[in-house]
């Protein structure tokens, strides 16, 4: 819905930019506290927005949870992984 094109709503459509706006600035946030640099952590905020949105998507085609389960042990491990590799301040994830 937030991507369909509505001449008589346009606000559903601003609406839905903010809130993944403030989700993404969230999730930048809280990588940079956690020593990724600016760059790498709004590129993070964006794909995880992006892979959980199309799970979302994904699991109401084909009614079932596995693409959001899978999306999530992916982003789990991918987290994991980069945030090893800058040992920013902070706490640290638990493997």
């Amino acid at each position: 819905m937030a991507v369909e094109t509505n001449d008589d709503a346009p606000e559903l459509a601003r609406s839905a930019t903010a809130g993944f706006a403030r989700w993404q600035e969230a999730l930048a946030a809280f990588l940079f506290r956690h020593g990724l640099t600016e760059e790498r952590n709004h590129r993070l905020g964006a794909f995880i927005i992006a892979a959980v949105g199309g799970a979302v998507i994904t699991c109401r085609a084909e009614q079932s949870t596995a693409p959001i389960e899978a999306a999530a042990a992916e982003l789990h491990d991918l987290l994991l992984h980069a945030l090893r590799d800058h040992p920013g301040a902070g706490p640290r994830p638990r493997s």
